[in-house]
């Protein structure tokens, strides 16, 4: 049915005179009265009934009305939405990124570009790296946010975020709290609890062992970080995780890592598939979160050590 038969009942409805409705709507008396025609056979119920001068609704009329003035208020909505759809100014983003940089950088931006974009439903799913490929391969997600790969994935597009730092995390008697970073030889001396190969950075940490010569002695492989610092402070060894993951509320000694006195870096990024291009407000996003991260590394809160050189092993 037409959406402007329903205009025309609830225009009759309220004016109960054809005329004035008609006048409303800027058709004829007889367009009108052949749409409520139209719209009474399709329903098969007689909506109104002709007094001496106007017109009046019947039972039937004024069950439905309510019922029809909620069509007309949906068809509102709906092109309200569809145009902002085409301005950009509403539409929704899925977003896949791993747990610690989620902690790590999204609590209080994702709040400010909520409001600063009010249209944009953004709903997140929590993956590991190579978990977070799969979905986005498969359309599951619009972007994700995790370590930068090795080598570029076709077809993904991608945009370098900031970059992390790895930290040893233990109890005092294990890695003495000496103001200062510490070498990844020295490091796998002890026991070592480590994030398992569904999280990206981990390939970045087993390259820096390989590259130091040493093999680690790994005891535990956990999905979470907080797996880890649990462990960690029950003295079953050293926890090595990105500088993203939050120590709040642990005591625990936490030192950047070095491999021949250069802190070990890793690069993360927002990718996104290039044969679905993102809409302007996902590049919104990824702008301002790269801003936010850019700033956030601007104001001193990379690890300590920064005086030392960067490796980034990739």
């Amino acid at each position: 049915m037409d959406i402007r038969t329903y205009a025309g009942f609830v225009t009759a409805a309220e004016l109960l005179n054809i005329t004035s409705a008609a006048q409303r709507l800027n058709i004829t008396q007889s367009a009108l009265s052949r749409q409520i025609r139209s719209l009474e056979d399709s329903l098969g119920l007689r909506l109104f009934e002709r007094t001496k001068r106007n017109i009046r609704l019947t039972a039937a009329g004024e069950a439905l009305l309510s019922r029809i003035n909620g069509v007309l208020a949906a068809d509102r909505d709906l092109r309200a939405f569809a145009g902002d759809l085409a301005r950009d100014q509403s539409g929704l983003l899925k977003i896949g990124a791993c747990s610690q940089l989620i902690e790590r950088y999204l609590p209080a931006f994702l709040g400010d570009w909520r409001a600063a974009n009010a249209g944009i439903d953004v709903r997140l799913e929590d993956g590991g790296g190579p978990e977070l490929v799969e979905k986005l391969q498969a359309g599951a997600v619009h972007l994700i946010i995790s370590s930068m790969p090795s080598a570029p994935i076709d077809p993904f597009d991608m945009v370098r975020l900031g970059d992390l730092a790895f930290v040893a995390v233990a109890t005092p008697d294990l890695l003495p709290d000496a103001g200062a970073p510490i070498e990844i030889c020295d490091l796998l001396e002890s026991p070592i609890l480590t994030l398992n190969r569904r999280h990206a950075s981990r390939e970045v940490f087993d390259a820096a062992c390989r590259l130091s010569r040493a093999v680690p002695r790994i005891v535990l492989e956990a999905t979470s970080p907080h797996t880890l610092f649990a462990l960690a402070e029950g003295g079953n060894g050293i926890a090595v995780v990105p500088s993203s993951a939050r120590l709040a509320g642990r005591s625990l000694v936490s030192r950047p890592i070095t491999l021949r006195g250069e802190l070990v870096r890793f690069d993360i990024c927002a990718m996104w598939d290039s044969r679905v291009p993102l809409p302007a407000y996902g590049r919104r996003f990824v702008e301002a979160l790269r801003a936010h991260i850019m700033a956030e590394e601007g104001t001193g809160e990379t690890p300590a050590g920064t005086a030392h050189g960067h490796l980034r092993i990739v």
